[in-house]
């Protein structure tokens, strides 16, 4: 969890994501009614060390160390939660003192603490007793994990008894003492809840991710008739495709072609992580991305999952069941598993981490790989990654930036014209050879996502036409015509902000004389916006300056935000 992270969930306070519990004591027995509250309705994260306001109490260093083992201990014992759901307890300081939080993702099971049903409603959780709320509840997992959908017609001696030796194989090279290296096929389809009972119903027998993970193509094909992945490579021939990997089988040999078949496509890059190891860079990207479109997707929908390979990028879309529509801060964005038990499946297999590292990985890596650039997500319908594989650098570009926002050379310095110089444009900015169209395009999604920012209003004159822009000499003068003064500001403040600087330096070079009235129309707006943020925690630490966010960088860029 980063600084931004815990100040962000600290200033929202309680909410039906959000809890807070002092801990001072040891674990109150509340905190598993929350941890039963948040599996059974939609996750959150919970913090121990605080207090219901929001003031932050902190942990000493042996109530922290009990608390670790006494949660660890509890969330595997069936008389606390039952069923007993594994969950990481991390720390994160504070200037107050060390926290403690537990990321809960929503569960496809119905979990009880000291055997009564917890639900969540605003920031409480209660008791549920009636049985028509319960058998509500059961219904709402049902229908929201399709997952978990019984077959009672589909038999073990429908699946391929290969891929459960595939599984031992693996299992015997990353962990050598599982006990499915010993266990039979059906205990593995019970530990895995891919056997279960529909407690609405009474029926009882293998489930949906059973199919897809052990099925043959036919029982695949039967239940699924639809569902496809289609991998397709286009560099030379963009309306059709000069390479094809078409997927209708199970999910152990989909993922292991995928990522095969993708990451032949590109040059071998290595890393060296923190034990000195090298690693294959599309290896670490692509495994993520296979991974997170194998254990995101809504299984019910017809659409296939479609991945495109360019030669700049990969596309990938992917059915999905929307939370919300908008692309993903990888900052502070909460991870929730459309298909929980096919994820846990894949952990245990090492094919897929923590909830929520997946896309974060990615940005670590593709930062790596291609030396600047980072990928974007975009929760929709269908779920959209856009992988970056080179990088458009900003380059001699750079002075268009000094031209719109009227800052000098010698303002902007030489350390932040080096910086600016080597940000990745947004990739479809690099067909653009002519160097009008290319700052028309990206003036244009200025004034597209600035309206939809809160008190951003960057006014941009989007009458003008590239004939009429051509007509004006030099860009300084264009730059004239293209952004009115609040938008060179605005401009002016985020290319300063690109390294750590103070209100009244802002101010100063800006022209303003009053820093406060400078602050409040500039300064707020864009921080409020997580365009730029504070390099300190304490607001008003008369040291505190500013620096441009990620999203303030892909904002300059053109790229989402």
């Amino acid at each position: 969890m980063t600084q931004q992270e815990l100040n962000k969930i600290l200033s929202q306070g309680e909410n039906i994501r959000t809890e807070f519990k002092e801990a001072q004591n040891g674990v109150p027995d509340s905190f598993y009614d929350t941890v039963a509250s948040f599996l059974n309705r939609e996750g959150g994260v919970i913090l121990l060390g605080v207090a219901d306001d929001g003031t932050v109490l902190g942990l000493g260093g042996q109530n922290l160390m009990n608390l670790k083992q006494d949660i660890v201990t509890a969330l595997n014992n069936p008389d606390v939660l039952n069923p007993p759901f594994p969950l990481a307890v991390n720390e994160v300081t504070h200037l107050q003192g060390s926290l403690l939080y537990i990321r809960v993702p929503v569960s496809s099971f119905v979990h009880k603490h000291a055997m009564v049903v917890y639900d969540r409603e605003n920031d409480s959780d209660f008791r549920i007793t009636d049985e028509a709320r319960i058998a509500e509840l059961y219904a709402r997992k049902r229908n929201v994990f399709t997952e978990n959908q019984v077959f009672p017609y589909l038999k073990i001696t429908d699946f391929d008894t290969a891929l459960f030796d595939k599984v031992r194989s693996r299992l015997a090279l990353v962990n050598a003492n599982h006990p499915w290296l010993e266990a039979t096929n059906e205990r593995i389809l019970r530990d895995a809840r891919f056997l279960r009972k529909d407690f609405t119903t009474g029926v009882e027998g293998l489930t949906l991710a059973a199919a897809l993970i052990f099925g043959t193509d036919e029982v695949i094909g039967n239940i699924l008739p639809a569902y496809r992945i289609d991998i397709l490579v286009r560099r030379e021939n963009m309306n059709r495709w000069d390479d094809r990997l078409l997927l209708k089988t199970n999910l152990i040999d989909s993922y292991l072609q995928a990522l095969a078949f993708i990451k032949e496509k590109w040059a071998e890059k290595f890393y060296q992580d923190r034990n000195g190891e090298r690693k294959d860079l599309r290896e670490l990207i692509f495994r993520e991305l296979v991974g997170n479109l194998i254990i995101h997707r809504e299984y019910n929908s017809a659409k296939p999952t479609e991945v495109v390979i360019y030669k700049d990028r990969v596309e990938a879309t992917n059915p999905n069941r929307v939370r919300f529509r908008g692309p993903l801060d990888l900052e502070t964005f909460d991870a929730e598993p459309k298909n929980p038990n096919i994820r846990a499946f894949f952990n245990v297999l090492t094919w897929a981490d923590e909830i929520g590292s997946g896309v974060k990985n990615m940005n670590k890596f593709v930062n790596a790989y291609t030396g600047g650039a980072h990928p974007f997500f975009i929760e929709d319908e269908p779920f959209l990654s856009v992988i970056p594989m080179v990088i458009f650098e900003v380059g001699d570009l750079y002075r268009l930036y000094l031209s719109l926002s009227q800052l000098t050379e010698e303002e902007l310095g030489k350390e932040r014209s080096d910086i600016l110089r080597s940000l990745p444009l947004d990739l479809s900015l690099k067909k653009l050879t002519n160097q009008d169209e290319l700052i028309l395009k990206l003036v244009g999604s200025w004034q597209e996502k600035s309206e939809e920012l809160e008190n951003i209003r960057l006014l941009i004159n989007s009458n003008i036409a590239l004939d009429e822009l051509k007509k004006v000499g030099s860009w300084k003068e264009k730059s004239g015509e293209l952004l009115k003064k609040r938008g060179k500001v605005l401009l002016g403040t985020l290319l300063l902000t690109l390294l750590p600087v103070s209100l009244e330096e802002l101010a100063s070079i800006l022209g303003y004389r009053s820093k406060e009235r400078y602050r409040d129309d500039y300064v707020k707006p864009l921080k409020d916006n997580g365009l730029i943020g504070y390099t300190l925690e304490q607001a008003n630490d008369p040291n505190q300056q500013y620096r441009i966010t990620q999203r303030g960088i892909n904002f300059l860029m053109g790229s989402a935000i």
